[in-house]
């Protein structure tokens, strides 16, 4: 979307998405890439024998194998030569980092830096790289036209900082597993400045927000976008998010005649607006088990229990309310009925 409106695009990092040629990069949007195709941890590396995994330019071998230890700063590096490339035309960059996923690597001017071992070091070195960035943006006068975005896919790791009062992490649907850090610094914009947003958002929401941010239209022959823009909330507009404008992605013709119990239709706890407003999270076994609907969330598994998020963000102490347990696990279903129309066969790809 943004190549198609003259914009530069660049993807350095970890790309995870794919390593045949339909997925890669350079087949999606991209002008370039740095980095890997893959992470390093021991069920992928394995699929690279001895060698080790590569890092790759544009798609060419340039070092293998990775040593995790230099990835934060080679792809700093990467991203300040590439700004400095590119100073004089617009352009998108995607840095998503391999740290701080195991295994965890810091070179030897962070090692001991921090309370928290190599996990605390790691994220010394991380700070510093993004502080970099920052830097070469002002230093070359980028900074004050150029939007960043610093975020996480997901929640803490195994044993990572325990104190931390949310419960689970990653790969479960506890608040500690989905719930994660959003920063947007957008000077000359008029994005609210000082302001938390306590809204709940997604990944997905930032495609349709830095289009609108970039004057860019979205073509009407687009793709289903299923994201929401939130510019008109950053930038004090709109008070809240706005509801999902890609109602086309949903199914219409899905019927909403499954049965909690004889006599009750699902159409009896809900309304559509809540179903297309509502979050559903799947757990690391791909089974869906989780709905969120305003402040409320119902985890499935293995019975439903709700919680009050506004109240209760630790979840550790489930509420009773019979109707909005049918609601929340009557949206449930429908979901899952939806994606199963949507699924394709296994290989199969457009």
């Amino acid at each position: 979307l943004f190549k198609a409106n003259g914009y530069t695009t660049a993807c350095i990092g970890k790309w995870h998405l794919g390593d045949k040629k339909p997925f890669v990069p350079m087949a999606q949007g991209f002008d370039y890439h740095y980095g890997m195709y893959s992470n390093l941890d021991p069920v992928e590396t394995v699929y690279f024998g001895d060698k080790g995994v590569p890092i790759l330019r544009n798609g060419k071998v340039v070092k293998r194998p990775a040593d995790p230890a230099e990835l934060t700063n080679l792809y700093t590096q990467e991203a300040i030569q590439f700004f400095k490339k590119n100073k004089e035309k617009p352009f998108f960059l995607y840095l998503p980092h391999t740290m701080l996923h195991v295994p965890l690597g810091v070179s030897p001017k962070f090692q001991g830096t921090s309370n928290w071992g190599n996990y605390g070091d790691a994220i010394q070195e991380l700070d510093h790289g993004v502080g970099r960035i920052m830097d070469s943006l002002k230093e070359l006068g980028l900074d004050d036209k150029t939007i960043v975005v610093y975020t996480s896919d997901n929640g803490r790791g195994p044993g990572r900082n325990k104190t931390q009062p949310l419960i689970g992490g990653k790969i479960s649907t506890w608040e500690c597993g989905v719930r994660v850090p959003a920063i947007i610094r957008a000077p000359g914009q008029k994005v609210l400045t000082d302001h938390v947003c306590s809204e709940v958002v997604n990944a997905m929401d930032w495609l349709p927000t830095l289009a609108t941010a970039a004057n860019i239209r979205i073509p009407k022959d687009h793709p289903v976008i299923d994201g929401r823009d939130l510019w008109p909330m950053m930038t004090g507009k709109t008070k809240g998010i706005p509801k999902p404008s890609a109602k086309l992605s949903l199914n219409s013709d899905v019927p909403l005649r499954r049965r909690w119990e004889q006599g009750l239709e699902w159409k009896s706890y809900f309304n559509r607006d809540d179903y297309i407003n509502a979050f559903f999270y799947h757990g690391s076994h791909g089974a869906l088990a989780a709905v969120r609907s305003g402040k409320y969330k119902a985890m499935l598994n293995p019975r439903i229990t709700v919680y009050d998020l506004e109240k209760d963000p630790k979840e550790s102490k489930p509420i009773r309310n019979r109707e909005l347990s049918r609601k929340l696990r009557g949206m449930a279903v429908m979901f899952q009925e939806e994606m199963s129309r949507d699924a394709r066969k296994s290989g199969e790809y457009k």
